[in-house]
């Protein structure tokens, strides 16, 4: 009886044993699950798809395309990385790139931002951080510093609006525009400036300043509350300054003229001013003509 009572005992150890073991094992088992399952999800969403839209008119033509790399391209909101946009225009389409951006599926918004470049075909370039293109307007345009740069033509300023095939920019405030003339490099750029906004029609050649208006160059400064700057379309020189408003013409020497308006004929080498006139001679032998341009 007591051989039989230690193999009861014996036994009853080993099933115990055996179910501590399977216990600790089940265990193991469960705590070790979650952490696979997390591990999985992290690496999913660290995956990193290409993503590609294009937006078409009622008539059938390409309005824009987007291409970029994205975590998730099956949410609403879709956030992308080395970006390349084309908004296709008439005659110009423009191509943009940027590092970052986003797209929103439900109000078809497009915003672009960090290094972000627009070049059309016939080489105008804006540079600026960000950038929000509205495809069905067929417009461009921010609220940040911004330049455009077309030829010999440099513009800065705060706040950009543009068509689709930049033929037309708009800047809210804060403007810097600089001309370099090409055939003059030795003499300086013509610097303008002015509290905006300024609108430039590169069609049609034609600068529009409004509010504080400065131009200046190695030959003088003309300031005006509205001016018109033409410039010919192969030279892209100045070829002709309208101001209108509080006109002052000062040369290097300080010579002065105050005037209504003033139309400034470059290629002739004349100024023609308008309205009550005053002038203030320090050299009595300059006239009107050499105290600008």
């Amino acid at each position: 009886m007591k051989v039989k009572r230690i193999l009861v005992i014996f036994v009853a150890f080993i099933l115990i044993y055996a179910g501590v073991i399977h216990l600790q094992v089940y265990m193991t088992q469960q705590q070790g699950t979650p952490q696979i399952t997390e591990e999985a999800e992290e690496e999913a969403s660290h995956k990193v798809y290409s993503f590609s839209f294009a937006k078409y008119t009622p008539e059938g033509e390409k309005e824009i395309e987007i291409e970029g790399e994205s975590a998730n391209i099956l949410t609403q909101n879709v956030f992308l990385m080395n970006v390349v946009a084309k908004a296709y225009a008439e005659e110009t389409p423009v191509t943009i790139t940027a590092d970052r951006g986003n797209y929103d599926k439900t109000h078809n918004k497009i915003r672009l931002r960090e290094n972000v470049v627009a070049t059309t075909e016939d080489g105008t370039r804006l540079l600026t951080e960000e950038l929000d293109i509205h495809a069905e307007k067929r417009i461009m345009e921010n609220s940040v510093d911004t330049e455009v740069i077309k030829d010999n033509i440099d513009i800065q300023g705060q706040g950009a609006r543009s068509d689709a095939h930049m033929k037309k920019v708009k800047f809210k405030k804060n403007v810097t525009v600089i001309i370099q003339d090409t055939g003059d490099l030795t003499s300086g750029p013509t610097v303008v400036t002015c509290d905006g906004p300024l609108v430039i029609d590169y069609d049609k050649n034609i600068a529009h300043f409004k509010d504080n208006v400065v131009a200046e160059d190695h030959r003088g400064t003309l300031r005006a509350d509205i001016m018109d700057v033409y410039y010919n379309r192969i030279g892209r020189r100045v070829s002709k300054i309208v101001a209108i408003g509080n006109v002052i013409i000062e040369s290097p020497d300080g010579n002065k003229t105050y005037s209504d308006n003033v139309i400034y004929l470059a290629d002739e080498g004349r100024v023609i001013l308008g309205g009550d006139t005053e002038a203030l001679y320090f050299d009595s032998s300059q006239s009107t003509e050499e105290l600008f341009f």
